[in-house]
Formats: structure tokens, sequence, C-alpha cells
């Protein structure tokens, strides 16, 4: 049994898609398609986040949309190489009343949402070390769906900082950081000394 550390490892590299470059290709194995629907007791279970982990190697994940599809992302790169997997569904509901995605629970600065967040779902479905779910990948790729049963944990209590949060202003655009940033090291020189007015007798003369 891998501990949450172990886990927590294993996924990082799953939250680096922003970071490929999108002409790179993957490193072998090759990557297939795999895909799905996370549904509870028949309805969709949107915000909930999925995980597939091999005997060996990194896990790929995904998380849950509205309707309850998912695709599952391997090392930045669409796909999962063909193979057995354990599959773990996770429904972490933060201190801020929401489902916490796969980016807000593995984030290196923790969001205030996270801050006694808990996991809804019993552990034969959510921690991979107890999970009863499975999946053979094909070298074809597949669809996997998986309709849970419930009923769910009590979430926590909600707290005003992690809700006060989902309403801050957004941080201002990259391009107006990097101006303010030129602005503060180059500061606009100041304008010329007037020249110093004669007096009057100096004029006439």
């Amino acid at each position: 049994m891998r501990s949450p550390v172990g886990r927590f490892l294993l996924l990082i590299p799953v939250l680096s898609a922003g970071c490929q470059d999108a002409a790179q290709e993957p490193v072998t194995p090759p990557l297939v398609s795999v895909k799905g629907k996370v549904t509870l007791d028949g309805k969709p279970l949107e915000g909930a986040t999925i995980g597939f982990l091999p005997a060996t190697g990194s896990a790929g994940a995904g998380d849950v949309k509205a309707d309850g599809t998912y695709e599952v992302t391997y090392l930045g790169f669409k796909g999962l190489p063909a193979g057995d997997y354990v599959v773990q569904v996770s429904y972490k509901m933060g201190s801020n009343g929401k489902p916490q995605s796969l980016a807000q629970q593995f984030s290196l600065i923790m969001p205030k949402s996270m801050i006694g967040a808990k996991e809804l779902l019993p552990k034969k479905y959510s921690d991979f070390g107890a999970s009863e779910l499975r999946a053979k990948v094909s070298p074809q790729g597949g669809v996997f769906n998986f309709d849970l049963t419930g009923p769910l944990d009590d979430p926590p209590p909600i707290t005003a900082d992690a809700a006060a949060a989902d309403d801050e202003a957004p941080a201002p655009p990259a391009q107006d950081l990097d101006q303010s940033a030129k602005d503060k090291a180059s500061p606009k020189a100041a304008p010329p000394p007037k020249p110093e007015a004669k007096p009057e007798s100096e004029v006439k003369k």
C-alpha cells in the first residue's frame, strides 16, 4: 500500500500539462485514449477526480466534468500506457463548500479551501490502497464508466476565510504585471528644470 505522500508524488507529473510544449511528442511507452463517465447513483459526480494507478510507474488522472465525463492525462499528455490499473475516484469537498479539483488538491501553495477539506466517498472508491475499482486498458484504449453508490459522507463546515477567497479579485493579467515591473525598474525621467526668470532690470538692458 502506498503512503499518501507516495500517491502525491505519483500524481504531481499529471498536473504539469500546462508546462508541456503542444508540439512535443511523449516519450515511450505509447499512450492510448482513456476516458469515460463517473456517476453516483446514476447521476454525474461533477467535481470528482479520478486516478489510474499501475503496478509500477506514474499514475494518470483527470477531473470529472459537469456531465460526469473525464479524460485521463499522463505525465502532461492525454492518454495512458496500456495495462492493468487500480482506479481511484475521489470527491473531496473543500471548506468553501465546493469540490476540489486536482490542481487545488496538489497545488504547491495550498489554497484556503483545502484547509479542512474532507473526502466524502468511502475508501473502497477513494483510496488507492483500498479501492475495489479496476481497469484493463488495451492497446486500443477504451471507455471506462464507473457508477458508484452512495450515500456520501457529511461535508466539512464552511469557513468564512475559504468562502471569501472565492470572491477575491482575480490577479491582473500577466502583461499588466510585466509593465508594472518595468515601470518600477525604469522610472520616467524627470522633466528638465525651467529656466530661471531674469530680473526685470536685466531684461530692459
